[in-house]
């Protein structure tokens, strides 16, 4: 059917349906694979100072610290609950960047999620993740 439409067979795939927590697990699974292939951080605000306009669509950054070679493409989500969960997500990786967690309890943290969620520290996880330090 796809060749006869002159399409990427892919396209005729009838996904299932996509929520936040769905996608989430895809990501992990793709960061547990390919370690260091996703990049997370968070955007600041700067009250008063537009520097993008609407035609203007590039986020500035500084050419230093651990960019790739070629420039890194920019994607954000009007979709609170997903963003919530990339916020969370973001922390994690800079703890386990710092050493604030061991590599096992960041997997632990990734396979036992939304459990593990925790709020960013604003509330107790279901199920808890990290190692006690006893």
């Amino acid at each position: 059917m796809a060749k006869i439409l002159d399409v990427n067979p892919l396209t005729l795939h009838e996904p299932t349906t996509m929520n936040a927590s769905e996608l989430m697990e895809i990501l992990f699974w793709i960061d547990e694979f390919n370690p260091g292939m996703i990049n997370l951080f968070q955007l600041e605000t700067y009250p008063g100072e537009k520097s993008n306009s609407s035609d203007d669509i590039a986020v500035r950054y500084h050419d230093s610290d651990s960019w790739p070679a070629h420039s890194p493409v920019g994607m954000w989500f009007n979709y609170g609950v997903l963003n919530d969960f990339l916020k969370e997500w973001t922390l994690r990786k800079e703890e386990l960047k710092s050493g604030a967690i061991t590599r096992d309890e960041y997997f632990e943290w990734k396979i036992n999620w939304p459990q593990t969620c925790d709020d960013c520290g604003k509330r107790e996880p279901s199920k808890q993740w990290r190692k006690s330090n006893e």
